[in-house]
């Protein structure tokens, strides 16, 4: 049976959305205490699901800022997930506001990358935007981010990711203190994260996505707006900075970008690029696509495709 198990820091000073979700959830659905308990807080389980199980976790702390106690507890209890979802709050300097993110986790400079299923990305990108959608959320946008790791920040070394062993996934509202705390955008994260798996069933295109912008709008739209059969679904995007600073211009990097498909569940069937990546870079992933037998698209001709299929 498919697990799923949700995250939440409770303490509203260390995270100012966690809380908010919870509160919706407990609205949107009945939850029912397990014998397990973390923090001192009882692990959640959700009611009346017929084919999957949804596990809700407490803590006192964000679960990335002390991957050393958390990762060998979730491993203990929920080794057997399918993901484990840290519903949370995104910031920064040039993010933007009123947004919905699902970000997987990796750290690039160290070629650590957790393991992913696209179809639960895919998912719950399509979940979150149908219930923004449907709540009539209309100046929020909803994205899939670039593949990182926030431990990095909390002074740990980016291989440490991989203590845990289910697919870590960080869900999001962001990026200021107004949309951390609107109501509306709590009940539509909630609303999605029930809906995980209503996708799991549906062939996929898997694809690795290169370069662009942390939040890749051309990206996003692949997913969202897919119209091919199967359709595209997209787990680990590696950002153009983050590929500078890592030197994945380098020959010696393809074992790196190796380590991240194989952290793909089922492998990939496609590459897209950013169209802007340098090529140097883009010859790198020419040598893994070529390593793997699968194509490289651009992000133009991807883009072009979908508005062609919109007409």
């Amino acid at each position: 049976m498919r697990h799923a198990v949700f995250v939440f820091c409770v303490d509203h000073e260390r995270d100012p959305v966690a809380g908010h979700v919870l509160d919706a959830l407990k609205t949107e659905c009945t939850l029912v205490r397990t014998g397990l308990e973390l923090d001192g807080h009882s692990v959640l389980a959700v009611t009346g699901l017929h084919d999957a199980r949804i596990s809700i976790v407490l803590t006192n702390e964000v679960v990335s800022n002390d991957y050393s106690r958390y990762a060998p507890i979730l491993n203990e209890r929920f080794g057997d997930a399918n993901v484990v979802g840290i519903v949370n709050w995104h910031e920064g300097a040039n993010a933007p506001n009123a947004i919905f993110s699902v970000q997987t986790t990796g750290d690039l400079a160290t070629g650590t990358f957790s393991a992913v299923d696209p179809r639960i990305t895919r998912g719950l990108l399509l979940a979150i935007e149908a219930e923004r959608v449907t709540s009539g959320l209309d100046d929020y946008r909803t994205y899939l981010e670039a593949t990182h790791w926030s431990g990095v920040k909390a002074g740990d070394a980016g291989t440490r990711l991989a203590d845990l062993r289910p697919s870590a996934i960080d869900i999001e509202i962001g990026s200021s203190p107004a949309d951390w705390t609107n109501s509306l955008a709590a009940r539509v994260l909630a609303r999605g994260l029930l809906r995980t798996f209503d996708r799991m069933d549906e062939s996929v295109n898997s694809v690795l996505c290169i370069g662009g912008v942390h939040f890749e709008p051309s990206f996003t739209s692949a997913i969202l707006q897919s119209r091919d059969e199967p359709p595209i679904a997209a787990s680990h995007v590696l950002p153009n900075h983050w590929l500078v600073s890592g030197g994945y211009d380098q020959e010696s990097r393809v074992v790196d970008l190796r380590a991240c498909v194989r952290s793909i569940v089922g492998g990939i069937q496609g590459i897209v690029y950013h169209d802007k990546l340098k090529a140097p870079f883009k010859g790198v992933a020419r040598l893994l696509a070529e390593e793997l037998g699968v194509p490289m698209l651009s992000h133009k001709k991807l883009r072009a495709a979908l508005s062609k299929d919109i007409e």
